[in-house]
């Protein structure tokens, strides 16, 4: 078994906390607050705590306009 079969798959986690979200974007969790806040990323709410989808943060961050694009 290699190292590299060891590694889970880019995929593999699919919902994240604020603070794990926030470092996942290289954001800080207040800035994520401000984006749910703002409607321009959508946490869900599991007993009590707020989570991220892989996909919701894949998203937000492939709408952020690309260098040269501002």
């Amino acid at each position: 078994m290699t190292r590299r079969d060891k590694l889970p798959s880019k995929s593999a986690r699919i919902r994240y906390t604020k603070a794990d979200a926030a470092q996942m974007l290289s954001i800080s969790v207040r800035k994520l607050d401000y984006l749910r806040a703002e409607g321009k990323i959508v946490g869900r709410l599991d007993g009590g705590h707020i989570f991220f989808d892989h996909d919701e943060l894949e998203s937000y961050a492939k709408s952020c306009p690309a260098e040269g694009d501002e």
